[in-house]
């Protein structure tokens, strides 16, 4: 695990590649603490940078950038692949290693297969390579999207990095708002690949590769093979099976390490069994980490994770977190984030992190991916019976629809309901995948006349029929399934664009690498190829998952009523959301003329009177203030 940079010059610039690739690798210490190094090439026109976390060969033979000296070529990683010692066995026997990284097998399968060799890994990766004979730089990026990597092609160079804040070390790199992205921020609470918030600068697609030449980018496509595969089971035991042995095998490659490998551990479903399966893998000690709130029942599932450390004969380490630790936390977030993303959610892991860290553990395990990849949240079983009746009602006459959209947005402004209504008014989908920030008759009134001007009826639907004409091509020609539509979008949206955000951004800022064995692409494919029927059914979410996990968990964690991982900020942290909207919201505002202050001046009142409704509203709009004044 690691920070990658790079400068690439295509047009002659008297830029000194020292000196910034440098500046690039200091802005991304936190990511690899344990050693750095860059690479320039002999015509000065590229540079590599990487810091490193030594997670696989803890020597200097792991050291990076490194070079294939047979081929003169260079790469600089981040990442693991976690098959990389099959790949070895299979692919390179009569290659001679100089470590035991997996960074070496890259470039050795590079030589062998050239681009080919991405079909082959099976891990999260983000690396650039430079091919010395074809002068070209190769950039790719895993499947899920777990390792970040964004690019900017300006002013002659193509920039490459980790996080955003080392680009911003070249002097030409501009912090300009990209006001439509911003629109879909305020809807997504987080902001959808490839876009970022700034003009100009992107976020490399999950699952693609790039070629760029000394004209700059020569290619960009995909290399991901998700695709709807019809399962061959003859009955549910079968699969079952399925299920259980890809879980099974996926944690056992996640464990590979020269390092100690720890768990996140609710307690729920999901963190048990990979603990679970970590046991059945290894003798050694395992440290588990569990996050508990103070004196909040309702948030707390310590009970739950203690036995299964206990069953599980784990070292079990609790962090019991405070609302002061809550409040002197919450600015620390935008430091963290580069990129603005308003999901409460992710503080938690910041603080489990923490623990790991201060119990010397540099990989975890974690149990994300579940809930969205087998339907695991109550809500969706309310999805597929609002579907059933929205698709009967969308045929109503359109003065229907039109009077009844007015009618509620005067009752009820705002509400759920109302915002069903008026996306069926519009003609659209009424499930807007990962849209838990404002909705949009919310934000009708609450941005400014001016701001909705600049961004020329600009829609988030967009987002949302991009992601479901992905999904038509996922089915590659079957049946539409409900049910795995809010699976494969769960996938796409929240796992890609908010989890696996979270867990990179918050676990390297203690540098800790998070691993999810759910998100193996094979299990990710296995999961959105099982029919829906068996993921909701006889009243239970993730059915058959739950069912293949019976033969390692008990039933009072399999069959309990699920909690969530998240925080109490409404019982914490409501006045120091409200005071930092109310403080902070004129200046903020005369900056950027987003908001109409009456409108949020009134929600603020509301809060303060008690109406936790307005909640999630305040909390973007608070930490979308903090984030414009770390980074703008």
């Amino acid at each position: 695990m690691c920070g990658i940079n790079g400068i690439f010059k295509i047009s002659h610039s008297d830029l000194n590649l020292s000196k910034h690739i440098t500046a690039m690798n200091n802005k991304l210490s936190h990511r690899g603490p344990d050693d750095n190094g860059f690479w320039i090439d002999e015509s000065e026109k590229l540079a590599l940078g990487q810091t490193r976390l030594s997670i696989l060969d803890l020597s200097s033979a792991g050291h990076q950038p490194m070079h294939d000296l047979s081929v003169n070529n260079t790469i600089t990683y981040n990442g693991e692949i976690f098959n990389y010692k099959l790949l070895n066995e299979r692919f390179l026997k009569h290659e001679k290693f100089n470590s035991h990284s997996d960074t070496e097998t890259l470039l050795k399968l590079y030589k062998k297969f050239g681009i080919e060799m991405l079909k082959h890994l099976n891990g999260m990766f983000a690396f650039a390579l430079w091919d010395s004979e074809k002068e070209e730089l190769i950039l790719a990026r895993d499947r899920s999207g777990k390792k970040p990597l964004y690019y900017t092609q300006m002013n002659g160079h193509f920039l490459f990095s980790s996080e955003l804040k080392a680009l911003f070390e070249i002097p030409w790199v501009k912090k300009e708002i990209d006001g439509r992205v911003l629109y879909d921020f305020l809807t997504f609470n987080s902001v959808p690949t490839p876009n970022t918030m700034f003009k100009d600068i992107f976020k490399f697609k999950p699952g693609h590769c790039m070629v760029v030449g000394k004209d700059g980018i020569k290619a960009y496509e995909s290399f991901n093979d998700l695709k709807y595969k019809k399962l061959n089971f003859t009955s549910e035991k079968e699969l079952e099976d399925l299920v259980y042995n890809k879980l099974e095998e996926s944690v056992k490659l996640r464990m590979i390490s020269d390092v100690p490998v720890g768990a996140f551990l609710s307690g729920g479903v999901d963190s048990s069994a990979i603990v679970a399966l970590m046991r059945q893998n290894t003798p050694n000690e395992i440290k588990t980490f569990t996050i508990g709130f103070e004196d909040q029942p309702d948030y707390n599932e310590l009970k739950y994770a203690d036995k299964i450390s206990k069953r599980y004969n784990t070292n079990h380490f609790v962090k019991t977190v405070t609302p002061n630790d809550l409040l002197e936390f919450i600015p620390k977030i935008t430091d963290i984030y580069d990129e603005p993303q308003a999901d409460t959610t992710a503080i938690p892991i910041y603080f489990i992190s923490q623990l790991a860290k201060e119990e010397n553990i540099k990989v975890v395990l974690n149990g994300d991916g579940p809930d969205e990849l087998f339907s695991g949240y109550k809500n969706y079983e309310r999805y597929v019976k609002t579907y059933q009746y929205y698709k009967i009602v969308e045929k109503a006459p359109g003065f229907i629809k039109g009077i009844a959209n007015t009618l509620i947005n005067k009752i009820r402004p705002g509400s759920p309901i109302g915002e069903i209504i008026n996306r069926l008014n519009n003609k659209q989908d009424f499930y807007w995948p990962g849209a838990g920030g404002m909705k949009e008759g919310v934000k009708s009134s609450l941005i400014s006349k001016e701001f909705m001007e600049s961004v020329n009826g600009h829609s988030s639907y967009d987002y949302v029929q991009k992601l479901k004409k992905d999904y038509y091509t996922f089915l590659d020609g079957q049946e539409f399934d409900f049910i795995n539509w809010l699976c494969y979008s769960g996938y796409r949206q929240a796992i890609t664009e908010r989890f696996l955000f979270r867990a990179d951004r918050l676990g390297m800022a203690h540098s800790i690498e998070a691993r999810s064995p759910f998100l193996n692409h094979e299990m990710v494919q296995l999961a959105l190829s099982i029919p829906g029927e068996y993921k909701i059914k006889n009243g239970v979410n993730k059915y058959i998952l739950k069912k293949s996990l019976e033969r390692i968990l008990p039933n009072e964690i399999l069959y309990r009523k699920k909690m969530g991982f998240n925080l109490p900020i409404r019982e914490w942290a409501k006045d120091t959301i409200y005071n930092g909207v109310k403080d902070e919201i004129k200046q903020f505002n005369k900056e950027t003329n987003l908001f109409n202050l009456n409108t949020v001046n009134s929600q603020l009142h509301y809060l303060k009177a008690g109406n936790e409704d307005y909640t999630n509203s305040i909390w973007t709009i608070y930490f979308l203030i903090h984030w414009y004044k770390k980074w703008i």
